[in-house]
């Protein structure tokens, strides 16, 4: 005799899903999708689970990193971009953020699983991403995308499930970059996702080392406290501060990214972490992910201490960035941005600790200098 739990009492048993409500659930040939609702009635937000695996969601902070996933590497790109490509749906909000870039011309998302995408009307802001004609999406594997179809595009970002989920290795290996490398345009960027609580810090130094082994220019950004951007391309990446502050300045862009804290291209470029020598020293002797050696599959997944070692070794990188184009007034109003930023990270390390006390002195301090910031003003309920 088989017994049947419940969708809503398996919803119960998700990691991180206890006094949640379930809001969606299928089961599929490719996997089992869940969405559930959670916080209170002023501050509800959804999460998405794939596997029992909570993959991202639409609070703040995962609006935060999934806009700027899409936006900042458009904003940096050295050419004109026209095209990109997103392996991964999810919430749909790094899809929908490519809807306010107005450059492009094609904008394509490779999904391997259909029930993501009869979810993606429960997630706030991703512009109806899973219905707008202006997104062609494929219902296929995102290495296959690349592999059965000879199309280049300016940007190739990836919002995959986190890297140490089953099935989801071959989305992080040098083999992978190898692949997105030759499906770039002239000055093409491959924008990857790099959480930083669901691996340990060596596992964190593999990923790094399989994105340096195929792009030999490559950049880190902070996209959120609990994210960074490994933002990559075989040709160079060069700052032009007066180009982005140009693209930053329409109205769909600055919108986008005013909503999740991030209103300005000073704001943008204080995100700002590392060039390649910083990753370098980071990643050290650490062997790549490949392929035939997908080290990270087998790793215990989600340690949620584990930012409070790697965050500030990341952040120990952090120099400025060098820009041309570049007015005194950008670099000092940029400077201030950067200095709120990691004031908001000491506060959040602060927290992860245990120090209540010194928590509510580094966001008191920076609420009087930044305190119309909405990503800064979430965490405080506001």
């Amino acid at each position: 005799m088989a017994l049947l739990t419940p969708p809503q009492r398996l919803a119960q048993l998700l990691p991180g899903a206890r006094h949640a409500e379930l809001s969606f659930y299928q089961e599929g040939r490719g996997a089992t999708v869940a969405v559930v609702t959670q916080g209170q009635p002023e501050r509800r937000f959804h999460r998405l689970y794939i596997q029992g695996v909570s993959n991202t969601g639409d609070a703040m902070p995962s609006l935060r990193y999934m806009r700027i996933q899409a936006l900042l590497p458009l904003l940096i790109h050295n050419g004109e971009p026209r095209s990109a490509l997103v392996i991964g749906f999810g919430t749909g909000i790094t899809a929908g953020a490519l809807l306010r870039y107005p450059g492009l011309e094609q904008r394509v998302v490779a999904e391997l699983l259909p029930a993501v995408l009869d979810a993606a009307p429960l997630f706030q802001g991703n512009f109806n991403a899973a219905s707008d004609p202006g997104i062609q999406i494929r219902l296929q594997d995102g290495r296959q995308a690349l592999l059965r179809s000879p199309q280049n595009y300016d940007l190739i970002t990836l919002e995959p499930p986190p890297p140490s989920a089953a099935g989801v290795v071959n989305l992080y290996s040098r083999d992978f970059y190898q692949l997105a490398a030759r499906r770039l345009n002239t000055q093409g960027l491959v924008a990857q996702w790099l959480p930083l609580p669901t691996q340990n810090t060596e596992d964190s130094r593999a990923l790094v080392q399989s994105f340096l082994e195929v792009f030999p220019y490559a950049t880190l950004w902070t996209s959120e406290f609990h994210e960074m951007l490994l933002v990559g391309s075989p040709d160079p990446i060069e700052l032009d501060a007066a180009r982005i502050e140009r693209r930053f300045a329409q109205d769909s862009v600055r919108s986008a990214l005013g909503e999740v804290g991030v209103n300005s291209a000073q704001a943008l470029l204080a995100t700002w972490v590392s060039d390649r020598d910083g990753l370098q020293r980071f990643a050290g002797d650490a062997p790549a992910v490949t392929d035939d050696r997908p080290r990270i599959e087998y790793a215990p997944w989600v340690r949620p201490r584990e930012i409070n070692r790697v965050l500030p070794e990341l952040l120990n990188l952090r120099h400025p960035p060098v820009l041309v184009n570049v007015s005194p007034e950008f670099r000092q109003r940029m400077n201030q941005e950067s200095r709120n930023l990691m004031q908001f990270y000491r506060a959040s390390l602060h927290a992860y600790e245990g120090d209540r006390e010194a928590w509510a002195r580094e966001i008191r301090e920076l609420l009087q200098v930044d305190g119309g910031n909405p990503y800064y003003r979430w965490f405080v309920g506001q």
